[in-house]
């Protein structure tokens, strides 16, 4: 308390008012940026989450038509053989275009 008034008594009083708003505006900037830091790290996480979860679907969805079209594969490929009409080699045929 004493350098406060040494201070105050060599400087004046303007000088240490704004010492003393230096000091409020650093505080009150630590705290914002330890509160925007804190949010946007909770955003990044939830964010993250989604993406992964996206990609788990998208990656779903690529074997399940994979499955699809090997089943469609399959069934056309039955189908030409008991047709018995000559189908077959132009479905197998079609099949390796794909």
């Amino acid at each position: 308390m004493i350098e406060l008034l040494d201070i105050l008594e060599r400087f004046g009083l303007p000088v240490c008012m704004v010492l003393a708003l230096g000091w409020y505006v650093k505080a009150q900037n630590t705290w914002i940026q330890n509160e925007l830091q804190t949010e946007l790290r909770e955003s990044f996480e939830r964010l993250e989450g989604i993406i992964i979860k996206l990609i788990d679907a998208q990656k779903g969805m690529q074997l399940e038509q994979k499955d699809i079209k090997a089943s469609y594969h399959a069934i056309v490929e039955i189908l030409s053989s008991l047709s018995g009409n000559g189908l077959k080699e132009k479905f197998v045929k079609r099949r390796r275009d794909y």
